[in-house]
């Protein structure tokens, strides 16, 4: 059975790895849509790695050694994450008590040597940007903990599989639960994620930027590594919305699946809907806009109160 268990979790990872690209190539493709264009397909993101792949890398004079390494522990922290994540009722590759900790701070150590890397190059640029990453990180870290730990001290456990698996559609609480929760990681992932309208991910514009002007030096495999992860993060927080809809479908695996892909195929015509008709956030209102899925997740703990 353990055997099983693990050629599950691997198989759910490699999942997630393979399938991310794709889901940016998706949002990307609707987003075309709505603006009337036809767009590139939807598997441009793969083409654009694999091209990344044959470019030669760079490295600036300023930079030392943290420059090289910080692109690999960037990408193998994320996909320690995505490790974490249940895919449909298969138990992750890693999964124990407290994992949710661990996975929040693998993120964590990911944003840290991406801040790292781009403090080493000695660019004012990068450094505003990692400046602005570390800020905005002081407020997205209690979102995600006032968010899904709200559901582990109600179902009471503190591994993601179990938590999630741990929804019912007959608990009336978990239905509130599950639609607040679902508005905050989803301002969570545009946050954690540099998309719109906290952070413009096509735009060329440096006083403007937070992901993107932090890897303006970087070149063929460390910017490879590092739109890479870029992906797999997006996906991992598109996964975590996700979950919280296919455990309704517990007693049917093949109607459980088709949930899961459905609500993934809605979320990223949301996520494409919110990128095209709004505009970036001024810096000085980005805290208040995350203060706001803050206070969200804080409500979770309060209706479960009054309602217990």
């Amino acid at each position: 059975m353990e055997v099983v268990q693990i050629l599950q979790g691997i198989i759910s990872l490699i999942l997630i790895l393979g399938l991310s690209p794709l889901f940016v190539g998706l949002v990307n493709k609707q987003k075309a849509i709505y603006t009337g264009r036809a767009g590139a397909s939807i598997l441009q993101p793969y083409y654009e790695l694999k091209k990344l792949m044959k470019k030669e890398t760079i490295n600036a004079n300023s930079s030392s050694f943290i420059s090289t390494i910080a692109p690999l522990i960037n990408l193998i922290a994320v996909a320690a994450a995505a490790a974490m994540l249940p895919i449909s009722f298969a138990r992750p590759l890693i999964s124990f008590e407290g994992d949710i900790i661990l996975f929040a701070y693998m993120l964590g150590l990911a944003r840290f040597f991406q801040v790292l890397a781009a403090m080493d190059i000695g660019s004012s640029f990068e450094g505003m940007g990692a400046a602005r990453e570390a800020t905005f990180a002081v407020f997205a870290e209690p979102i995600f903990f006032f968010t899904i730990g709200s559901i582990a001290f109600i179902s009471g456990f503190t591994s993601i599989y179990d938590i999630y698996h741990s929804i019912r559609l007959d608990n009336i609480s978990f239905v509130v639960f599950i639609i607040v929760c679902s508005i905050s990681v989803f301002i969570l992932a545009v946050t954690e994620c540099s998309r719109m309208p906290v952070d413009d991910p096509n735009t060329h514009l440096e006083l403007t930027m937070i992901h993107e002007v932090m890897i303006l030096d970087n070149s063929g495999i460390d910017l490879f590594l590092y739109q890479y992860s870029s992906y797999i993060k997006l996906f991992i927080y598109v996964i975590l919305e996700a979950s919280f809809f296919y455990p309704f479908a517990v007693q049917s695996y093949t109607l459980g699946i088709i949930i899961f892909v459905v609500v993934i195929i809605i979320l990223s015509a949301a996520l494409a809907a919110v990128e095209t008709v709004t505009s970036r956030f001024k810096m000085k209102n980005i805290p208040h806009y995350l203060l706001f899925a803050t206070a969200i997740g804080i409500l979770n703990l309060l209706i479960y109160t009054f309602t217990k």
